[in-house]
């Protein structure tokens, strides 16, 4: 079985150590490069969590790094981790999606695609979400270092947003971005009460909207539809919010390869996190393996 180099978020979610068992038990995991968020040190559990992690790796006699990162700190996070990758050629690579930053995946990959154009996947979704806020305290919209598209002053703009089921982000990105048009692809299914919650309400918006459903757990398919609805706006500048599943920032950062990186890809930091936000893992795990060329 091949090596891998296990990258991942520490997270105070019980999904994340559960997650950590099936990964040591279906890759050979030879090294884990973990990243820890100051900021998210004082949420339940998560120190717990820290100890498992360190005793499961030590009984498998697996080594751990540590890089430690602050979520509010987005520049020097960024400084970090390139000092860390220019002394480091990581391949093989197994990034566990579960508990990472949207805007901290994405990093991830630009720097793994300088060493690597294929890179494995792992994503575990929990058995249930909390019913009530998931985060809250959001920032303003960002656009990410370095991959903030190509813009033309004569073109007006398209907003695309994959939601989630934090509806205040949806209106903070219009109200920020002001866009032209506003294409929202929301996630197919009914599964954690999908269809109710996961809902984009037009109301934000009085000028063109239009309305996609996808199934981002399906990476090649929902990048082919990104994909169709960049080519069918390439008259307009693009940017591209991913808010969903993590899975969708696979697809989002292979769609903006695929745009000879035209569009922009942008999110929007919460400061404040549900300790219960999730409980439970679902045994259905997606995996997969995402090619960066």
């Amino acid at each position: 079985m091949e090596e891998h180099n296990l990258i991942t978020v520490l997270g105070w979610e019980d999904r994340f150590i559960k997650g950590i068992e099936i990964v040591f038990k279906e890759y050979n995991i030879k090294n884990i490069i973990l990243i820890l968020f100051e900021d998210y040190r004082t949420m339940d559990n998560i120190n717990d969590n820290l100890i498992m992690l360190k005793s499961l790796a030590k009984s498998n006699k697996i080594q751990l790094n540590e890089i430690v990162l602050e979520y509010n700190d987005s520049i020097n996070n960024w400084k970090i981790l390139d000092k860390f990758f220019k002394e480091n050629v990581i391949q093989n690579a197994l990034l566990n999606l579960t508990t990472i930053p949207r805007e901290t995946i994405w990093t991830l990959l630009f720097y793994l695609r300088n060493n690597s154009t294929l890179v494995d996947y792992v994503y575990f979704k929990p058995k249930t979400y909390s019913k009530g806020w998931l985060t809250k305290n959001h920032k303003e919209p960002r656009l990410l270092f370095k991959h903030s598209g190509i813009f033309e002053l004569e073109k007006k703009l398209v907003l695309f947003v994959i939601t989630s089921f934090d509806e205040s982000r949806l209106k903070q990105l219009i109200e920020y971005y002001e866009p032209y048009k506003l294409i929202v692809f929301s996630q197919s299914g009914e599964q954690f009460n999908n269809l109710k919650r996961n809902k984009s309400n037009s109301e934000y918006f009085e000028r063109e909207i239009e309305i996609v459903e996808m199934d981002t757990y399906n990476i090649e398919l929902s990048t082919k539809t990104l994909n169709y609805y960049i080519n069918e706006n390439n008259d307009h500048n693009i940017i591209i919010a991913s808010q969903g599943p993590k899975t969708s920032s696979i697809s989002t950062y292979r769609s903006y390869l695929a745009s000879s990186k035209r569009i922009g890809l942008a999110y929007v930091p919460a400061r404040v996190f549900n300790g219960k936000y999730s409980s439970g893992v679902d045994d259905n795990y997606i995996k997969g393996t995402i090619n960066l060329e």
